[in-house]
This record gives structure tokens, sequence and C-alpha cells, in this order.
């Protein structure tokens, strides 16, 4: 699934590029430049995501890495009574 998934995003990509280079070449600029305009803004829709499924791991494992030190202290405490 993920080989397809690539494949299909590097055809998509270069039929992009070879859209934007034949509307410049025809002179449709409007639709040349809305092709650009799409493309910045699925990166920065990535960039996002990417930004936000990192946050959301960072505080995941903040969590589990408080849960462990609050358990190893109760243990200790146990013990140590």
């Amino acid at each position: 699934m993920k080989k397809v998934m690539i494949r299909l995003l590097i055809i998509l990509s270069l039929a992009l590029l070879v859209g934007i280079i034949a509307c410049f070449y025809l002179g449709y600029f409007m639709y040349a430049y809305g092709m650009i305009f799409l493309i910045i803004a699925v990166l920065f829709g990535l960039g996002q995501a990417a930004s936000v499924n990192n946050s959301v791991w960072l505080h995941q494992n903040s969590y589990d890495r408080h849960i462990r030190e609050q358990t190893e202290l109760y243990r200790a405490d146990r013990e140590n009574e």
C-alpha cells in the first residue's frame, strides 16, 4: 500500500510539474500560478500535520515518562516502609 501511494504521489507531482510548464508555455499564467499555489498549500499543510504529530508524540512520551517515574517513586516508598 505504501509503495503504491508513493508511486501515485510521484506520478501526480510530475503531472503537476508538466502542467505548470505547459500552462506557462501556452500563456495560461493564472492556471500555472494556481497550480504553484496548490503545491505550496499542500506543502504547508503537510508541515502543519507533521508538527501536530510531533506535538502529540512529545506529549504522550512525557506522560508515559511521568507515569513511570511516579510508579517507581511509589514502589520505592512502599519498600522503605
